[in-house]
């Protein structure tokens, strides 16, 4: 049973985590560094977390589906499925170049176990069916050409993990976020419409 004292050391160790993952990134990050940035031993860490990959995979799982939620809920379920899926992408681009997490979620899952990474790709499941659901509109209604459902998840999400990508490496990412996702989200409804429509 955690405590709120104990919970709120858990809250010191995402929050230290979250900074520290943008300064230096996942890979180079230590139980060290974060011990220090929270003021704690490494026997209250493993109180908390077995490992560093724990720490990330509670964080992502905590803070995810509302920030998802979050995206989902921007887009106006009454727009015509391309300006859906355009507006789903920038959300998406803007987060994946601008947040922790969506920095998190670009560079350093692939990397994490096999475990961690279900984990993880469950946490954002409500975002997946957003994008799934808006591209059956669009083949339904016309909208878009019928592309095998994997293939066109995985041309999605390249897409915009490389818009989100030239956020996070613009030399001024807070200037260039809105041009880039505006750009990257153009480019996913180009890739499915149907010319002509």
């Amino acid at each position: 049973m955690t405590t709120p004292e104990g919970e709120s050391v858990k809250e010191q160790l995402f929050e230290a985590a979250r900074v520290l993952i943008g300064k230096m990134g996942y890979a180079e990050l230590s139980h060290a560094d974060l011990t220090a940035e929270v003021g704690i031993g490494r026997t209250t860490f493993y109180e908390h977390f077995t490992s560093k990959e724990d720490l990330l995979v509670q964080m992502v799982v905590r803070d995810l589906p509302s920030l998802v939620a979050e995206i989902v809920d921007s887009v106006d379920p009454a727009l015509p499925a391309d300006e859906r899926l355009g507006a789903l992408a920038l959300g998406l681009v803007e987060f994946v170049g601008t947040d922790h997490i969506g920095l998190i979620l670009h560079t350093d899952v692939p990397h994490l176990s096999d475990e961690a990474q279900a984990n993880i790709a469950e946490a954002h499941t409500g975002l997946s069916l957003a994008f799934a659901s808006t591209y059956r509109d669009g083949v339904e209604t016309g909208l878009f050409r019928t592309v095998p459902p994997r293939l066109a998840g995985r041309m999605m999400e390249q897409m915009i993990m490389t818009g989100g990508k030239a956020v996070m490496q613009s030399d001024d990412p807070i200037a260039d976020v809105a041009e880039i996702a505006e750009l990257t989200s153009e480019m996913v409804v180009a890739a499915f419409r149907i010319q002509g429509t």
